[in-house]
């Protein structure tokens, strides 16, 4: 049997050889960052770690058997109904019924059309990571989520959040749902909803995503789509 725990210490062990940079939280202890931060990136470059550790992940899952790793070029991902692209990725694939395939997608994204509150003026590009599922657009987090001095948190912070969500994906069950400008995700030790458009409330979202993991027959919200993945390993 594989677990999660035993997949995380290779990525771990994996990635460490890259020698790849590293760095503290530099809010630690504060209440809020100073307000020039949200207004600056002192060093884009620096966020490859987030490519740099997908990229180990998709090599360590890959070598488990009946595992396939499907390179994807570049392309689209439509994201709450907004239509976006990424430049590289690749789609994991497990060999066991009832899973979902993890989608580890690139993005290489100008500073002026990056996430909310990078700057305009900046020059250069910021790596982003999309970790998704089933598809492209099927979304269970980006990073970073802004890029913005203020809202870094280090860099064990980043490397924390990809093997979270990748372990939820892997360590099933999971539960995604997609709505008119909403959404929800669920797996057994949590989960969250949102999004600009009016959908069930959180409570009433995490029941339905709950059942639809115990695999029970239930009817879901007008216009609305349910990805749900078991465990990939035994």
């Amino acid at each position: 049997m594989t677990s999660v725990d035993e997949l995380r210490a290779r990525v771990a062990v994996a990635y460490d050889r890259l020698g790849l940079p590293a760095w503290p939280n530099p809010h630690a202890g504060m209440d809020s960052p100073p307000e020039e931060e949200y207004s600056r990136v002192t060093d884009p470059g620096r966020y490859a770690i987030v490519h740099a550790r997908a990229r180990v992940w998709a090599d360590v899952l890959g070598d488990r058997t009946g595992v396939v790793v499907d390179v994807l070029g570049s392309g689209s991902r439509d994201v709450e109904g907004s239509l976006g692209t990424f430049d590289r990725g690749v789609r994991i694939t497990p060999a066991r019924p009832g899973t979902l395939p993890l989608l580890l997608l690139e993005r290489d994204a100008p500073l002026d059309r990056a996430p909310d509150r990078a700057p305009e003026r900046a020059e250069g590009t910021l790596p982003v990571l999309h970790v998704d599922v089933a598809r492209p657009g099927t979304a269970v987090g980006m990073l970073p989520d802004c890029g913005c001095d203020a809202c870094d948190h280090g860099s064990q912070d980043l490397l924390d959040a990809i093997d979270s969500w990748v372990g939820q994906v892997v360590a099933g069950p999971m539960v995604l749902l997609r709505g008119a400008g909403w959404y929800a995700r669920w797996h057994p030790d949590g989960g969250e909803s949102g999004g600009a458009g009016r959908g069930p409330d959180h409570r009433q979202l995490m029941e339905l995503c709950r059942r639809l993991a115990d695999g029970q027959d239930v009817r879901l919200p007008e216009r609305s789509e349910a990805f749900v993945g078991g465990p990939w390993f035994g």
